[in-house]
Order: structure tokens, then C-alpha cells, then sequence
């Protein structure tokens, strides 16, 4: 299978690696083995420098565009205009005023004027006298005024008539609008490129105003001859919509008066409404405009069209959504649309973007690249540079870095530090408290605030890479997340304002399903509300103080009508849905656990809970989940806990599965004929894609075997909401969508259903399309029974092989598990070998496993009628091999993290049979590539497995204080402890170390111990992956020490007490 050259395997050697076809990993692991050459790499990223006039200031720059354009239109508000010539002879005499005044270098002059021609002339006309200006807001609170006047040492402050009475009584005024005239006192002043420009408060997180004062070269550095991307000329007319005390107000008049460009202010009624805003922008021709990120939202919504008349449209001040860029290029792309960032410390822009394109399935939009004359770098806790794909804080450094915060040596000395990263040891850097990480192109992607960064349940959550992900979703406009203040900071809460046309009333629980495939568990909201709008703050942002403050119980109280809770059980039972639902407690007593936002990990916490609250014995878990499954409602599962509770119970055995029965193939149906058939996998039909195995199985079908087309069957309403939670999988997974091009197809469908829920048609076209069948799909959960699985984990391997039936002959292989030989043990069988027919389902105790024995079950009497088949049985499936990524939502995470977590480890011979999720993938595409299928199991195992032991030694090397205890104390311990806290991390899993397997006196996980599971062979695996070039790696401190470092890197684990 030779692919074409624009195939992404066609540059790969015939050796699968990951090492090359996963860049941000690969970077990761190349920084611990050779860090000069990866800061070589991201000094070579910051080359940004131009030859700029470094030696002037603003005032000067202006001054030479006033000689050369005289009488050009300058600036214009309305009816009040100024030529360059006209704007420069005010400047002029209002700084001769001030400099007569008493007014030096190293003063600070308050301008207190709204956004005003007149605003602008005292801006200039202070910096010509050598002070810098501090641009005030009439509309702020008096004491407000006057604490930054204070803090500023301000004597005098450039205002109107208007504004005078807020300030007159503790500073001199200088009224803008007496006539100043013209003596020439300001011609002698002479500042340099790192004198003082202006200071401009901000609060950032602590609501502190701390003043950052702003050097010549800041704006200098950035639009004089400066970056290509935001340069302008004589001939582009700006339109200017900050108000001034925002820094990119500085950009805004300082790219136009510098290059001679003509600067429009808009009026504040022009940017509430699309209508007067593309009124002004063809009026006066605008070429140019910076908005908002909310403006941008906002105007992107209604009309995105009026952008396409711009050379260049700069949005930027928050994070944008990817939907409203989206919007712009496809229906107002203007010349360049620019995503611009940068904090006040570094002279209003740090990097920019460049959009000419955005995926569909993109959840972000990038930072970009250093702006002209400007660094950027991305550090870890460590103060270690971070690598592509690590997430660290952004520092930023360069010409545009300001000189301080006024008057707060501690608070500068903290936040700017010494550049010893770049070429230039004499810079200085300023530490954003950004969290971004570097693209292995070297485009910046921002992550959120450092200072949002939360525990919950002991998580280390960005609560900013949530509201990312939520704000990203087609049907919502904002969103928020908060923990609530008071006793309840153990759970996260989110809010969402819904999109025009939006259903409100199904909105919150599609997002929480939406989270799950980007995030793992523990980082999804519970509950997601909806409301009309968000409430703000005075900077227009949205107030989450205000929200945690208000963080009441969602309210799910009886309907009219329905009745309440009468029983105290019932009501108790309300009390504790609610706990674990994060909602109210009124719950009518016929109301749905799973339609209130209840899922399957919510279910096993329940049942905890309802053990603790109600003293029932640990066993009588697994009674409640199927009582929630089965009848949903407070009324049946509080008479469920009455009956346990009491004794009465008459339905606490297993129900009986015919085994035989259910894994019984109708022996007339017949498959092509597949004799002989040779390995192709060139148009492949994959189910479980977004699964944490199907992902790397996806990408290794194509970049290492050249598949021409993978046909992805992926639970989802569309094509266009499958492909965007496929992509959103994998970016969670460390791998990339895009990187496959166009060999990806996506099939939205439903296991569960009949033809997986396709038409006829569709079905019968996706059985002639294609020549290899890869069944990965399947519902993963140790706590339900095998009919809650039965639907999807059977139901779907019949219908796969139904598809097996239509068009040409196919191989078909199938991902099962090495749990189906769990029985065997129990059973008092020592070995099963790769040939060793399947037995004993009815002693594997476990619903999971149970359904996987009857699907492999039917796959092999299939290929006794012809279909060629191969099964796949691996063991416990873990991180990749470079990185370390890791699906956290396992048991065996888990288990990992409340041994490190409780300092308590079982004393067990539990096997850590690992095999890396991209060598497992690796062999099974290397063997549906290359071996013909012909009814072959394979055991993918790794021979040098470990034991529980080594992970104790392991974490007790990182500083963790871990013991070892008796097993029987340690469930014990670990039964009571998720009883009462229901949100450990354990808790899903418990029942399988209390409950009694069937027909044995040992526990359901017991069966897996060293010594009761069988002995098992690998030698057809063996065989099939030989001249592969693969290799698993051995279960030691080398494969487990980066796994604890990704656990620890993701916040899935606390790092050891110090």
C-alpha cells in the first residue's frame, strides 16, 4: 500500500514512530534530553526584531508627520476636525502652557476628558512637556478619581468645565478649553525612548488598581516601521473605538498620528448599534479598526458583512470565539482580520494573528506570533522553558515591556524579572500570569488566567480552559464558570447565555455531554444553568464575583402538579440527589435521576452515598445502580433502599443471562467468500473513533499503513457535530484531526441502534464502500449489569456484522478484552492459551466483561461461516509512550491517584500489565494491514509486566507518604471513605473490591490478582507483530515516572507535600 505524496505517511519511514508523527510529544520528551537546542528553537521563534527608530518618542514621531502631512485630515470626531498641521500647532501651545505651569519630566498629568479630539490633544501636548499622561474616566466614582490621583503623586489634571468639581478641590486644573498660546517653552524639553509616555491603571485579579507606566518605546516600537501585520500609511483612515483608559486606546491613535493616517473617533451610540457603525464605516472610509472582543462577538452575530470593506480589522482584549471568526471570513472577510493580545505592561500588544482560515472543528483561535521587537516565552513551575504542547505561564518581554508599576517596588520586582532567556541578558521580562503553550509551529495558543486555577476534590482545574470549550459550542454566546463561595468550593458550576434560536431547555445537558468528549470527567460542571444574560462589571466583562456570590441550587423543584417527596425516605432520597446533582431539593418524587443531568458516574456515587446515609451493606451497590436504570424516579429507588434496609428485598441476585443463548449466531447467515482474502485496510469502516484507543487508532490507519479512507461511525445529530467531537477527542488526546486531511469521514450513527441508526441506503453504501471492518466501539462500565450494556456492546457487533455481509468481502477485526478469560481462573484453569475456546461467562461476575465474552463469542462462530476475522484482547491499556497522555477516567488512574492522595496502598499482588495506547494501536493496525485475517486471537500483553508494588515505590521517590496495609483494611478504609465522599475518585469502582464474584468467596477484582487470574500466552501476537519494529516497553521507573509527571503536569494529581 503505497501512498501518494501528499499522504501524511508518505514522508514517514516503513518504521511506525510516534516520536515523529506526534511533534508536541516528541518536543516535550526533546526538552529533558537536550534543552539548549529547544531554547535555540525558541529563540529563533522571538527573531523579531526591526530597525525601528529607537532613539524617538511619541511627540516627535508625530512631529515629523506633521511636517511632511500639514495638511492632512489628522483627526475627526463629528463636525470637530483637525488637519496634522492645526492638531500640532494645540499640542504645541497647550504643552508650552503646561511646561510654564511647572509641569517637568517625570511628572504625571491627569487627563480627565472623555474620548474627545481634545482628549487626544492633551494626551500629545502632556508627553511634548516630558510628563507622562493618565488618562481618567468621567463617568468613574469621585473616590475612585481621587485614589488614583493619589497613587499617581498627580498635582495636575487636564479636564472641561463638566468634569472640573470631581477633582478642582485636591489638584490644579488645567482647562482644555482656554486658548493656549503658542511661546515656545516646550521646544527645549528633551526626553528619551525610555522616559515615562503614560501610566494606565489596572486592576487585573486582585481589584487592586496598580498603575503601569509605559515608556516612549512601547508604542514606538510597535507602529513606527514596526510588525508588517499592523503596519499603516499615510493613506488608511483609522476608526478609534476604546475609551481612553484602555491601553489599546495608545495603539489606536498612535499607529494613525505616527504614520500620518488620518484617526476618527467614534461616537459611543455609534458602536451600540451594526446599523451606525457600517454607517460610519463607509463614511469616512475607515481601513483600519481595532474592536473589542464583545464588540467583535456582537457585530460578527448581526453583520458581518460590513468587516469586508476593511484592510485590516484587529479584535482582540479577551479571548474570541471561533464561531464569530468564522462568521467574519466566510460573509465580511476583510484585507487581514488580526487576533491581537497583550497585556497594559507591555505597551498594549505582546503577539498577533493573522486568520485566514479557521477548521470547523477549531475550539480556539490562536494568539500567534511575537508582535515587531517583542518576546514571548512560555515557562513551566519550574523555570524551565516549556516545550510545544506544555502549558506554562506567558511571559513576554522586548522594547514594549513597561518600566514598573508606580510607587510598588515589591509588586514590580515580582512581576519583572530579568531576561535570561533571550539573546539580550540586559531585557527584562514581564510575567503575564497568562497560561498559554507554543503550537510546534510556534504559534502561541492561550489557555487562561494563571489566577483562575482552582481546586476542586483535590483536581487542579483551569477554570478558563472550561469556559473555553463551552464558549466554543455553536449554541452559546457566553459563558462562565465559578466554584461557589462557602462550603461548597467541592464542585463547579457553570452559566451559559444561549445563541438566538437556541433550546434553552435541552442546552444544559447537551453541553455537559459536549465537555466529556473534550475534558476529562472531573472537569465538567455539575450543573450547567442557562439565563438571558450575564450580569457585568463596570469594564464590561462578565461579574463571576457576583455569580459565585448568587451560586444558589438550580432550581428542579416539583412542577405544579406533581407531587412531592411524602415518605421521609423519599424525601431523604431528594436530599441526596441533590447533593450529588449539585440542584435543588425539592424533587418531586416522579421525577427522572438521568432527565435532572444524571449520569453513569453520578449513579455509582449515589450509590455510595445511599450506602453511608442509609447503613446498607457494601454489596447492595450494585441493587441500587440497577434500580436506576431500571425506574429512575425518588419513589422507586427510595422503596428500593426500604426493602434493602429491611430485608425485604426480593430481587438481590444477579439477574440470569443465558450465555450460550445470547452469544448464539444464526448459523444460515453467510458472509462473501473470504478465502485466501489478503490484508488491504485501504477503505476502512472504524467504530469507537473518539474512544482513547480509537483515536490513536485512527491516526496510526493512516499515517503509518496509508488507509485511503477511514469511515468513523461517531455518535452525533450531523456529519459536522460528529467530525467536531471526533477532533475535539483527539486534541484531548494529544493528536490532531487536521493532520489526517481528507481520508477522514465521519458517519454519524448509534451503535445501539438498528444499522447503527443509518437509512437502509446509507448502510447498505458503507458495506460496498469499504474492504476492512475495525470494531473498536463499545460501552466501557464496571458498574452496570450486561442488560444496561447488552444494546451497544452486542447489539452493535451483530449489526457490524450485518455490515460484514454487504458488498465485497472484509476482513473484520475486533478490539475485545483480556478480561474474558477472568472466568477461567475462577474456574481453577492455570492457562489459556491465544486458541483456547471461550468459557466460563457465567463466573466473570462483571456486565462489562460479560457483554465483551458474547461479542467475541459471535465473531468467532462468523468466521466459522466465512467472515475473515481476528480478535484483539489487550490488557490495561495506558498513556502514550512519549508524554505520557493518559485516559484519567479510568479505574486504574484511579487507583493510582487515591494511593497518593489517602497515603494508603493495598497489599496485593495486583498485575500492572500496561501497554502503551499508541503501541497498542500500532499492532493491531500493523496486523489489519499486513497478516489476512483468519479467526486468529491475539493477546496484546506486555511480557515484562509489574506489580502494584512498583507504583508504591514510585510515588514514595517523588516525596508521596505512602504505606502498605492489609488488603481487608484497606477496603474497608476505602468503602467507608467513598461512602461519605461520594466524588473520590474510587468511588465507580469500589463495588468490584467488595462485591463476591459469582460461585466464588473471593471479590470480583480479586479474580484479577496474580495467582487467580490465569497464565496466558502471546505467541500468535508474537508472530503477527514480527518485522514490525515494535517493541513494548517494559513496566518500570522509565514507563512509569512520565506518567506520574502527566498526571501531575494535567493536575490529575496534587503534586507530594513539601
Amino acid at each position: 500500500m503505497t501512498p501518494p505524496p501528499s499522504h501524511p505517511r508518505a514522508q514517514k519511514s516503513p518504521t511506525p514512530s510516534y516520536a515523529r508523527s506526534k511533534p508536541m510529544a516528541t518536543a516535550a520528551n526533546d526538552l529533558r534530553l537536550n534543552p539548549a537546542e529547544h531554547r535555540a528553537q525558541v529563540r529563533r521563534w522571538n527573531d523579531t526584531s526591526t530597525s525601528y527608530p529607537r532613539t524617538a518618542t511619541v511627540p516627535e514621531r508625530f512631529a515629523h508627520q506633521a511636517d511632511v502631512h500639514p495638511d492632512a485630515m489628522a483627526i475627526r470626531q463629528g463636525e470637530d476636525q483637525r488637519t496634522y498641521r492645526e492638531l500640532q500647532e494645540q499640542v504645541a501651545a497647550l504643552a508650552d502652557r503646561l511646561v510654564a505651569d511647572g509641569v517637568e519630566p517625570g511628572d504625571v498629568v491627569g487627563v480627565l476628558l472623555e474620548r474627545s479630539v481634545a482628549c487626544v490633544t492633551a494626551v500629545l501636548a502632556v508627553m511634548r512637556a516630558g510628563a507622562a499622561y493618565l488618562p481618567l474616566d468621567p463617568h468613574y466614582p469621585q473616590q475612585h478619581l481621587l485614589r488614583l490621583l493619589q497613587d499617581a503623586d498627580v498635582r495636575k489634571v487636564i479636564t472641561r468645565a463638566a468634569h472640573r468639581p470631581l477633582v478642582e478641590d485636591h489638584v490644579q486644573t488645567v482647562d482644555i478649553s482656554d486658548r493656549a498660546v503658542r511661546t515656545g517653552a516646550s521646544d527645549q524639553v528633551r526626553v528619551g525612548p525610555d522616559d515615562p509616555a503614560y501610566v494606565i491603571f489596572t486592576s487585573g485579579s486582585t481589584g487592586v488598581p496598580k498603575g503601569a507606566v509605559v515608556p516612549h518605546r512601547g508604542p514606538v516600537r510597535l507602529v513606527c516601521h514596526g510588525d508588517e501585520r499592523l503596519r499603516l500609511s499615510a493613506q488608511d483612515v483609522l476608526l478609534a473605538t476604546t475609551n481612553p483608559t484602555f491601553d489599546v486606546s495608545c495603539f489606536e491613535w498612535f499607529a494613525a498620528l505616527l504614520n500620518g493616517a488620518r484617526l476618527v473617533l467614534a461616537e459611543v451610540d455609534t458602536l451600540l448599534a451594526a446599523d451606525a457603525l457600517e454607517d460610519v464605516l463607509r463614511a469616512e472610509g475607515v481601513s483600519v479598526m481595532w474592536l473589542s472582543a464583545g464588540l467583535f462577538h456582537q457585530m460578527a452575530k448581526v453583520r458581518p458583512e460590513m468587516f469586508a470593506r476593511l484592510r485590516c480589522l484587529i479584535a482582540g482584549g479577551d479571548a474570541l470565539s471561533p464561531e464569530a471568526v468564522r462568521r467574519v471570513l466566510a460573509h465580511g472577510r476583510p484585507g487581514v482580520l488580526v487576533n491581537g493580545y497583550g497585556p497594559t505592561e507591555n505597551s498594549s500588544l505582546s503577539t498577533v494573528h493573522v486568520m485566514t482560515e479557521l477548521a470547523d472543528d477549531a475550539e480556539t483561535v490562536p494568539i500567534g506570533t511575537p508582535v515587531a521587537n517583542s518576546t514571548a516565552y512560555v515557562v513551566r513551575e519550574d523555570g524551565a522553558l516549556a516545550a510545544p504542547g506544555q502549558t506554562g505561564e506567558l511571559w513576554v518581554g522586548g522594547d514594549g515591556v513597561a518600566l514598573g508599576y508606580l510607587e510598588d517596588e515589591e509588586l514590580t520586582t515580582r512581576r519583572f524579572v530579568p531576561d535570561h532567556l533571550g539573546r539580550d541578558d540586559s531585557g527584562t521580562l514581564y510575567k503575564t500570569g497568562d497560561l498559554a503553550r507554543w503550537r510546534p509551529d510556534g504559534v502561541l495558543e492561550f489557555l487562561g488566567r494563571r489566577d483562575r486555577q482552582v481546586k476542586v476534590r483535590g483536581y487542579r482545574i483551569e477554570l478558563d480552559e472550561i469556559e473555553v470549550h463551552l464558549s466554543a459550542h455553536e449554541q452559546v454566546r457566553e459563558a462562565a464558570v465559578i466554584t461557589p463561595q462557602g462550603g461548597e468550593r467541592d464542585r463547579l458550576l457553570a452559566w451559559v447565555t444561549p445563541q438566538p434560536g437556541a433550546d434553552a431547555a435541552e442546552l444544559g445537558w447537551r453541553l455537559r455531554e459536549y465537555l466529556r468528549d473534550r475534558l476529562p470527567v472531573f472537569m465538567v460542571p455539575q450543573p450547567i444553568l442557562v439565563r438571558e444574560r450575564m450580569p457585568l462589571n463596570r469594564s464590561g466583562k462578565i461579574d463571576r464575583g457576583l455569580l459565585a456570590q448568587e451560586a444558589g441550587r438550580h432550581d428542579t423543584a416539583a412542577p405544579t402538579g406533581e407531587q412531592e417527596a411524602v415518605t421521609p425516605v423519599e424525601k431523604a432520597v431528594a436530599e441526596v440527589w441533590a447533593e450529588i446533582l449539585g440542584i435543588d431539593a425539592n424533587i418531586g418524587r416522579e421525577r427522572d435521576f438521568f432527565a435532572l443531568g444524571g449520569h453513569s458516574l453520578q449513579a455509582t456515587r449515589l450509590a455510595a452515598r445511599c450506602r453511608a446515609r442509609f447503613d446498607l451493606a457494601p454489596e447492595h451497590s450494585r441493587y441500587l445502580i440497577r434500580t436506576l436504570l431500571d425506574n429512575p424516579t425518588v419513589k422507586t429507588f427510595a422503596a428500593r433502599i426500604e426493602e434493602l434496609a429491611t430485608a425485604t428485598a426480593q430481587d438481590t441476585q444477579e439477574q440470569t443471562v443465558d450465555f450460550e443463548a445470547a452469544s448464539r449466531l444464526d448459523p444460515d447467515l453467510v458472509f462473501p467468500t473470504a478465502a485466501h482474502l489478503p490484508p488491504t485496510g485501504r477503505r476502512v469502516v472504524l467504530s469507537g473513533a473518539t474512544g482513547f484507543l480509537g483515536t490513536y487508532l485512527l491516526d496510526s490507519l493512516i499515517r503509518d499503513h496509508g488507509a485511503a479512507q477511514v469511515s468513523c461511525l461517531v455518535r452525533a445529530r450531523s456529519e459536522a457535530e460528529g467530525r467536531q467531537r471526533l477532533a475535539a477527542r483527539m486534541r484531548r488526546y494529544g493528536l490532531d484531526l487536521q493532520d489526517l486531511g481528507e481520508h477522514v469521514t465521519v458517519v454519524p450513527g448509534d451503535l445501539g441502534a438498528p444499522r447503527f441508526g443509518l437509512t437502509p441506503a446509507a448502510f447498505h453504501a458503507l458495506g460496498e464502500d469499504s474492504d476492512t471492518l475495525l470494531h473498536a466501539g463499545s460501552r466501557v462500565n464496571f458498574a452496570y449489569p450486561y442488560a444496561a450494556l447488552e444494546a451497544i456492546n452486542v447489539g452493535g457487533t451483530r449489526t457490524m456484522l450485518d455490515l460484514a455481509r454487504i458488498g465485497p468481502a472484509k476482513a473484520f477485526h475486533y478490539v475485545s478484552s483480556i478480561a474474558v478469560i477472568a472466568g477461567f481462573g475462577v474456574a481453577g484453569v492455570r492457562r489459556v492459551d491465544e486458541d483456547t475456546p471461550l468459557r466460563f461467562a457465567e463466573r466473570i461476575s462483571l456486565g462489562y466483561p460479560e457483554t465483551k465474552w458474547v461479542a467475541e463469542r459471535l465473531v468467532a462462530q462468523a468466521a466459522q461461516q466465512g467472515l475473515a476475522a481476528a480478535v484483539h484482547r489487550p490488557y490495561e491499556i495506558t498513556g502514550t509512550q512519549q508524554g505520557g497522555i493518559w485516559n484519567t477516567d479510568t479505574m486504574m488512574c484511579a487507583l493510582f491517584r487515591s494511593i497518593a492522595e489517602t497515603g494508603l496502598a493495598p497489599d496485593i499482588e495486583l498485575p500492572l500489565d500496561f501497554v502503551p495506547v499508541d503501541y497498542t494501536a500500532q499492532a493491531i493496525t500493523h496486523i489489519l494491514a499486513r497478516r489476512p485475517a483468519r479467526g486468529q486471537v491475539h493477546h496484546i500483553t506486555n511480557p515484562h509486566d509489574g506489580r502494584l508494588s512498583l507504583l508504591t515505590e514510585r510515588l514514595r521517590a517523588r516525596g508521596y507518604p505512602v504505606r502498605t496495609v492489609p488488603y481487608e483494611e484497606w477496603v474497608a478504609f476505602m468503602a467507608d471513605l467513598t461512602a461519605r465522599e461520594p466524588s473520590q475518585p474510587m468511588a465507580p469502582f469500589m463495588p468490584m473490591f467488595i462485591e463476591p464474584a459469582h460461585h466464588s468467596d473471593i471479590s470480583v477484582k480479586e479474580m484479577y490478582f496474580a495467582g487467580t487470574f490465569p497464565a496466558f500466552t502471546r505467541t500468535t501476537f508474537e508472530a503477527a507483530i514480527d518485522g514490525s519494529g515494535l517493541t513494548c516497553p517494559p513496566v518500570d521507573s522509565a514507563m512509569l515516572d512520565p506518567y506520574l509527571d502527566y498526571f501531575t503536569d494535567s493536575g490529575f494529581l496534587q503534586p507530594p507535600p513539601r
